[in-house]
């Protein structure tokens, strides 16, 4: 337990977190743990993930962008901006939940006390050079296969000595609102549409097929962005009676969300997607890709809060038998609850 601070002392937090969906997610319970302490927390995000959580889930959001490759780190502009919007809202700490070196360098000119992480002597110069710039450093591992614990459980280890809540919480009720604004009754299914279907060895035809395997389980809605819209059009479905939606920018993000959370089950490859999903408590069939590290990024990665089957992919995985089984057990519960 860190004495940084006293657990009833109420601060102002900027939590960053310079990376993709899943892993801002995977601050859920350590955001739903600070806010019930009082603290009053602002987040530092990408334009990838600026709209991931609910409009009132942090007090202050700030957004930079990423600078152009072969670049690094953060657009200077965004940088100073962000700097100058925290000097007026007098952050006290920062909790750096990114291993981005830009993260702890924007941490260091926003607020005046620092947690974060290090790899310890996995990375002796990159732990050295992070060190200086913290107040409080925890060791986490730099190999995936030495993780033992989700990554929930690791960003929850930022907020020791802020809160009095031993672990993160599991409570979809409690996770969701933090995520996602109210939504209808869940039912049907989606599927989320990802080139990274054809890295786990399921190519369009299987694709298509799986979908029709689906769609006479239960009504199926194909959930795309705007960059991926293509994979709608090259799966040959039209006419299916299959639903497609295409999401864009913040608000097709939020829509996107609320799809997800409507759904009575969602088959995805382990993107975004199933992370939205393990946050906000609907079932998830998550496909990973073959790797040597396949159970450990399991453990890392699986949605966190719902009920799940996963899977390594390749042309024989059991999809849609997964998806029937959690759509049955999800019907069942809900129909013992009423």
């Amino acid at each position: 337990m860190w004495s940084g601070w006293h657990k009833n002392y109420i601060v102002k937090i900027l939590l960053v977190r310079l990376d993709g969906i899943g892993d801002a997610l995977a601050c859920t319970p350590l955001l739903a743990a600070l806010r019930d302490a009082g603290h009053r927390i602002g987040i530092a995000l990408t334009p990838r993930n600026a709209a991931i959580f609910a409009r009132d889930a942090c007090e202050w959001t700030h957004v930079l962008e990423r600078t152009a490759w072969p670049g690094h780190g953060h657009a200077p502009r965004d940088v100073e901006r962000t700097v100058v919007e925290a000097a007026k809202i007098g952050y006290e700490l920062a909790l750096v939940a990114s291993e981005e070196p830009d993260a702890y360098d924007l941490a260091m000119r926003c607020a005046p006390k620092r947690v974060g992480f290090t790899n310890g002597w996995e990375k002796p110069l990159k732990t050295f050079a992070t060190r200086r710039k913290l107040d409080r450093a925890i060791v986490r591992t730099a190999s995936p296969a030495r993780v033992r614990e989700h990554e929930v459980q690791t960003m929850f280890r930022l907020g020791a000595g802020l809160h009095a809540e031993r672990e993160p919480s599991v409570e979809a009720g409690r996770l969701r609102p933090l995520v996602c604004e109210l939504v209808a009754a869940p039912s049907g299914i989606a599927v989320q549409l990802s080139p990274k279907w054809r890295t786990l060895g399921i190519d369009r035809a299987r694709l298509s097929a799986i979908v029709r395997e689906l769609a006479g389980i239960g009504p199926v809605r194909l959930l795309a962005s705007a960059q991926e819209a293509a994979e709608i059009r090259d799966l040959g479905l039209q006419g299916a009676g299959i639903d497609a939606t295409i999401f864009d920018g913040a608000e097709g993000m939020r829509a996107w969300k609320r799809a997800i959370v409507e759904s009575g089950v969602l088959v995805t490859p382990d993107t975004g997607a199933a992370h939205v999903a393990g946050m906000t408590g609907t079932p998830c069939v998550d496909v990973f890709p073959q790797s040597a590290n396949v159970r450990a990024d399991m453990q890392r990665w699986r949605p966190w809060a719902s009920p799940c089957a996963l899977l390594v992919g390749d042309r024989d995985a059991p999809i849609v038998a997964a998806a029937r089984d959690l759509l049955r057990r999800t019907e069942w519960q809900t129909a013992a609850r009423s």
